[in-house]
């Protein structure tokens, strides 16, 4: 198998995340939308865990600065949004706001006056984002209210997380000229950052506070950390050692299933580790310094007491990096975390499933059109669970052309459609001609066939 061949098959899924097809495939144009989502309660974690979790993603930031005291919103909390080119998130918000009142206890809720506010939520275009944090899609401002008034600041005058007593004004800027899957994923990272847990940890195998950004919405232990930071027990200007004194009390009724659950050995956050993958995966890095990197990252992670999910998501890369050099070491890479993160999370985690795209598209190209078909079918559903319109654009693309080489042309056709759709929420579609493709397609389906 040329690298060539391996490197067309898997340009359709190096990109990266949602929703269900909405009926049958009529002659008109239909897309996809997330669907409500209702996870359980609580978390399966020992609250020692917890606890620790706890104490990072509240009392540090991602930049390695500390906080002096804890910080959360003391009154109800408001959020306005007003760009107008955001008016199409306005159910996604409301959905997310919807889960964090019932799952997390906070009273939260969307205002159309924006002296009632406390969030801020505006629309901005992505290079004017990169002028001021270059690797960042979207960031939240302490003390802000608007773009306007950030950028008139001097940037050494502009709040601190640190210097906070308490959450009040803050603003959340998005870019106007992403997808859809990709604002909607800043949507509820920061929103619910923005509520108090301003860390982000890669050791954290199950939360959308982790930069290796698996996770697209929050999982049940992010709004389980949040329930926790509203209890009464807490509040802003507490010290760590303060707030670690009443944890196991919170936890004991916030979190009840992990009381008696033993602490598991993990191995600590490692800036090492995420200094090197952060530059496995950098775009515009020349790819020498990108092997480097993944070189690196899968060594730290491999020496890691436990190995956790961090090897698998080093492999990932490390595959990635050497593809169009060496397909056959990225194939065992691809495979290696494959069978990591199937082992160590389930064979239906967003991980497993970001693994099994990689082999799914390494067997097409291979001409195994039968492993690519149960491949995309067995991690599909997985897709759509944890909510990624990317994932499922490319498992229903890559299983389209494997019916496609088994002549099975009517059934790729339908798979193709259903990939369109997806791809459409996923990449986006400037220019229209995704929409254009589904349209036609759809007619074609539509003709009787003789």
């Amino acid at each position: 198998m040329s690298a060539l061949a391996l490197a067309a098959c898997l340009a359709l899924i190096l990109l990266g995340g949602c929703a269900t097809p909405q009926g049958d495939a009529p002659a008109t144009l239909t897309g996809v939308r997330f669907a409500p989502v209702s996870p359980p309660r609580g978390t399966r974690q020992s609250n020692r865990e917890l606890a620790e979790d706890f104490l990072d993603l509240t009392f540090a930031l991602e930049n390695g600065e500390t906080l002096p005291a804890l910080l959360r919103y003391e009154r109800p909390v408001r959020i306005y949004m007003g760009s107008p080119e955001l008016a199409e998130y306005a159910p996604d918000l409301a959905q997310l706001l919807l889960r964090i009142r019932r799952e997390a206890g906070i009273d939260i809720a969307r205002t159309d006056d924006p002296a009632k506010a406390l969030i801020f939520i505006e629309a901005v275009p992505a290079h004017e984002i990169a002028a001021v944090f270059p690797t960042a899609a979207c960031f939240i401002a302490p003390g802000e209210r608007d773009w306007k008034g950030f950028r008139a600041r001097a940037a050494e005058t502009h709040p601190r997380w640190s210097a906070q007593k308490a959450l009040g004004e803050a603003a959340i800027f998005l870019p106007t000229d992403s997808t859809p899957q990709d604002t909607r994923d800043c949507l509820a990272e920061e929103i619910t950052q923005a509520l108090g847990p301003a860390n982000d940890l890669y050791r954290l195998p199950d939360s959308i506070w982790n930069d290796d950004n698996f996770h697209g919405m929050p999982t049940s232990f992010d709004m389980t950390i949040l329930r926790a930071l509203y209890q009464p027990e807490l509040h802003s200007g507490m010290t760590r050692e303060a707030v670690a004194a009443v944890l196991p009390r919170v936890l004991a009724r916030t979190n009840p299933m992990g009381r008696n659950l033993a602490p598991r050995k993990r191995a600590p956050e490692s800036r090492v580790w995420g200094d090197a993958i952060e530059a496995a995966q950098a775009p515009d890095a020349p790819r020498e310094e990108r092997i480097r990197a993944g070189l690196l990252a899968t060594g730290l992670a491999a020496e890691m007491r436990p190995p956790d999910h961090r090897l698998g998501v080093a492999e990932l890369a490390l595959g990635r990096a050497t593809l169009g050099r060496d397909p056959a070491f990225a194939a065992h890479q691809f495979a290696e975390a494959y069978a990591g993160f199937r082992d160590r999370l389930g064979p239906h985690d967003i991980r497993t499933a970001q693994a099994g795209v990689h082999l799914a598209a390494l067997a097409l190209g291979a001409g195994d059109t039968d492993s690519a078909i149960r491949l995309a079918e067995r991690h599909m559903p997985d897709a759509v669970a944890y909510q990624n319109a990317i994932l499922a654009a490319s498992f229903m693309s890559i299983k389209a052309e494997a019916l496609a080489a088994q002549g099975a042309e009517a059934a790729a056709a339908e798979a193709r459609l259903d990939s369109l759709r997806w791809a459409r929420y996923g990449f986006g579609d400037p220019d229209g001609a995704l929409a254009r493709e589904q349209i036609a397609l759809a007619a074609d389906l539509a003709e009787p066939r003789k």
